[in-house]
């Protein structure tokens, strides 16, 4: 039998630990998961299927991780491949889809005994669905987008009897590894200055809650579209402003959204270069944009500083967990549940092709927003996606998730329509 590989945690990993430690259960627990909910054909080949997820596991050795603490401190402990966890189920008439996706996610999922993959194929009234779910210590949103895109290649291979997929991508202990190296360490400490000066006096900044909780409430997602000549006049309005849509979102985030004066906005990342593209484990990362004054009437100047401050803050781009130590008082602003650190993240489409044709594709993803919530990993997530349409050109939605405990749908409503509104005039 092959040995454990043994290898020092990525930075995401050292960061999550951490924090368990300061608050235990928070990400050693069996809720902290990523999931994907996928129509399938109603044919599907259930062995065949068992087959392709065992393939994907072998492929990405994220899923066959665990992290164990030692005399050496933590560390990756990756095990050789194995077979999948796979359970079929059929609804009762009556029982819905959601319904059987919510019963999913709250169940407890282990993180010390891989695979940390576990897949659901249910039969119902509507069809057959998949979902998968993923521990967060090994996944996170643009690792189940992989996922997505391996499972179907691996099916596909299996069911025309083709080699299966190989392990031919970074992989996620390599990373870890790269992170302890001496050029990274030098760019860290290169980045350090610049976050010192930029975050100082952070403490106390952020977005108010509508109502105060200690408890952590039911989280709920709010969905919105941005019309299509909205779509059209923030593309050209980036293109004068010589910027990027995002930095004009961003902008009128800050400014409908968030309260007047200096702000600091937590921008969510997928922490990837490109050469980490095909890589499945937790990677994403926060950088802390600081937005300067926000009640400046004249939107032109506050586009142009949120463009300086993204492109500096970019330039710098450091793990969290670095910018965390140098400056303490920042982990206190993004625990906080009375002035909350407002996460802002942009999804893009994904830059990899899929190499299985339409017509072979086995599964179809059912978009975050229109099943249950998962459970919450931030108080306060906006969220901005770029998505291909049916005719060819890009187009923008959005969706809040949110602790229904602190704001309401209403206020959501009202934040939602600022939100647009100040966009609007923006790309005017």
């Amino acid at each position: 039998m092959t040995a454990p590989r043994i290898a020092p945690p990525t930075y995401v990993q050292q960061l999550m630990h951490d924090v368990d430690a300061l608050q235990p259960g928070t990400v050693f627990n069996p809720g902290f998961i990523m999931r994907g909910v996928f129509r399938m054909a109603d044919d599907v080949d259930v062995e065949t299927l068992r087959l392709a997820l065992a393939d994907v596991i072998a492929r990405h050795s994220a899923l066959r991780t665990v992290l164990v603490s030692g005399s050496e401190g933590l560390r990756q402990r990756v095990l050789p491949p194995m077979a999948a966890r796979l359970v079929v189920d059929r609804l009762d008439r009556g029982v819905s889809l959601a319904e059987y996706v919510h019963d999913v996610t709250m169940r407890d999922y282990g993180w010390e005994e891989p695979p940390l993959l576990w897949a659901h194929v249910v039969r119902h009234s509507e069809g057959t669905a998949l979902i998968l779910v993923a521990h967060h210590i090994v996944c996170d949103a643009w690792s189940m987008r992989l996922l997505e895109r391996d499972v179907n290649a691996a099916y596909a291979a299996r069911r025309e009897q083709r080699a299966p997929l190989g392990a031919d991508v970074l992989q996620y202990w390599e990373i870890g590894e790269d992170d302890h190296s001496a050029k990274v360490r030098a760019r860290i400490e290169g980045a350090l200055p610049y976050w010192r000066d930029r975050l100082a006096g952070v403490a106390g900044l952020g977005l108010p809650v509508e109502t105060r909780s200690p408890e952590t409430g039911p989280p709920v997602v709010h969905p919105f579209a941005v019309p299509d000549t909205l779509r059209d006049a923030v593309a050209k309005a980036a293109r004068r402003a010589r910027t990027t849509p995002f930095t004009l979102m961003l902008s009128a985030f800050a400014s409908a959204v968030l309260p007047d004066g200096d702000n600091v906005v937590p921008v969510l990342t997928s922490g990837r270069p490109a050469v980490e593209w095909q890589t499945v484990g937790c990677l994403l990362n926060l950088l802390p944009i600081r937005i300067d004054d926000t009640a400046d009437e004249d939107l032109a100047a506050l586009v142009g500083r949120v463009d300086r401050a993204c492109r500096e803050a970019y330039a710098h781009d450091t793990a969290l967990i670095h910018v965390l130590r140098a400056i303490p008082e920042l982990l206190t602003t993004l625990l906080s549940r009375d002035v909350l650190p407002p996460v802002f993240q942009m999804i893009p489409r994904m830059p990899i092709p899929d190499t299985v044709p339409d017509a072979g594709r086995l599964l179809r993803h059912v978009p975050d927003d229109v099943v249950p919530a998962l459970p919450l990993t931030t108080p306060f997530l906006w969220s901005m996606r770029e998505r291909d349409h049916l005719d060819g050109y890009v187009m923008y939605d959005g969706y809040v998730m949110y602790d229904s405990n602190l704001f309401s749908a209403a206020w959501m409503d009202r934040s939602v329509a600022a939100f647009l509104d100040r966009l609007a005039e923006i790309a005017r």
